[in-house]
């Protein structure tokens, strides 16, 4: 316990606070000090106690301290931030060591040199069969179904006869037309005859010749219409379904059946351009068609001579031989076309770096990694053929390429020869 109880507290030895306190709150209740008998006068206890009150708490001397600690704080923090902005540009720039540490932290990569090669190349595209010719036979006229004279899916020759539209009506039509334009052109004679001795007027004979070339005409047009009557083969081929019945009155446009040639057949597929000067007229290609074991022999005829904007690609057509009749048109066939490069430049898979944006190769150069846009072709199952990009010689970069970065130093560990 604090002994030093004399007043003022101020002059206490003991400068334990809480018992300062202690005795400041013992004062106020019992007006003596604990452990000490005596007692003050309540008034001298509450001077004592403003007193003291007044130096511990709001006395100018104590504002001031508490005011010059905040600045003195303040001051530290603001000297302290300054001192972190201009620290690094303090510190002195690297030198030949630092250098040399970053030589020394160059990639360790292993490169192969970029020479020409034979490389054979299988590319597969997909198309489509079709036929040489390929028509839907349809009706002209207005009438009856007369008689149907084809089988489904029978084999026909050019001129046959395939269907017959009953055409009595048109017959008589004729007939009569016929003979209106046989008396028309007795009476034009006769007319011209009369006109030559003066016996009748130009005029009289103008008109009977006028009348005589218009039932020509209309004998001409019913003619052309009895022949439709009867549709025939137009080339020799296969047919389809028929789609109508005997007896059916059918309408001018409507569908009696198909007709297309099986025993020549081509094929329709589509190439990227950048395979254009691979395909020329004449070049050998080979069909797998679905349900048939051996593929089938095939030669490019055309290439179309404008590349599609939307997909990059020219649409190639090739003749393919169908003697047996056993391909059919619209069936899928799977078009490969095999080519050898004797002069290609090829890298490994391992060196090519895909991405979103751009096919990418590295290369040394004077000790530097150096990144090249590429166009590759053909790729096997450890190589790819690169068409565009690259030169013969370079060193190209094969381990590491994934944490390699453009321009960045690098050190060669072994060569090895592409050729």
């Amino acid at each position: 316990m604090c002994v030093g109880w004399q007043l003022p507290l101020s002059s206490l030895p003991c400068w334990n606070l809480p018992e300062k306190r202690r005795i400041i709150r013992a004062l106020a209740t019992t007006g003596s000090a604990p452990g000490n008998p005596r007692r003050y006068p309540g008034s001298m206890t509450a001077g004592f106690l403003r007193y003291n009150r007044r130096r511990a708490t709001g006395s100018p001397g104590a504002r001031q301290t508490g005011s010059f600690m905040k600045r003195f704080f303040i001051a530290a923090l603001a000297i302290a931030a300054v001192g972190a902005l201009l620290w690094p540009r303090l510190q002195p720039a690297p030198g030949p060591a630092a250098g040399a540490q970053a030589q020394r932290s160059a990639a360790t990569v292993r490169t192969q040199r970029l020479e020409p090669q034979p490389f054979e190349s299988r590319l597969f595209f997909n198309g489509t069969l079709a036929a040489e010719q390929s028509i839907n036979i349809r009706s002209e006229l207005r009438g009856k179904v007369e008689k149907i004279l084809f089988e489904d899916g029978q084999a026909v020759r050019a001129g046959d006869p395939i269907i017959l539209i009953e055409s009595a009506e048109l017959g008589a039509e004729l007939r009569s037309l016929e003979e209106q334009l046989t008396l028309a052109s007795t009476q034009a004679e006769r007319l011209q005859n009369l006109f030559g001795t003066g016996a009748v007027t130009a005029s009289d004979r103008d008109d009977a010749i006028s009348r005589r070339e218009v039932l020509r005409a209309e004998v001409s047009r019913l003619r052309a219409r009895l022949a439709k009557s009867r549709i025939e083969a137009p080339f020799a081929g296969t047919l389809g379904l028929r789609h109508v019945s005997t007896g059916d009155l059918i309408e001018a446009d409507t569908l009696i059946t198909t007709l297309q040639t099986v025993a020549d057949l081509h094929v329709d597929f589509s190439v990227p351009e950048r395979y254009r000067q691979r395909l020329v007229p004449g070049t050998t290609l080979s069909l797998t068609v679905s349900g048939h074991a051996n593929p089938f022999p095939a030669e490019v005829r055309a290439i179309d001579s404008r590349v599609d904007p939307s997909t990059r690609t020219l649409t190639v057509r090739a003749d393919v031989e169908n003697p047996d009749g056993v391909l059919l048109p619209g069936n899928y066939a799977r078009v490969e076309l095999v080519t050898r490069n004797d002069a290609a430049l090829v890298v490994p898979s391992i060196a090519v770096l895909q991405n979103l944006e751009a096919v990418t190769v590295f290369t040394v150069e004077n000790g530097i990694a150096v990144s090249h846009e590429v166009e590759t072709g053909y790729r096997d199952a450890s190589r790819v053929e690169i068409l565009s990009g690259l030169e013969p010689g370079m060193e190209v970069i094969t381990s590491g390429i994934q944490s390699i970065r453009n321009g960045q130093p690098v050190t060669v560990q072994r060569a090895l020869d592409l050729s």
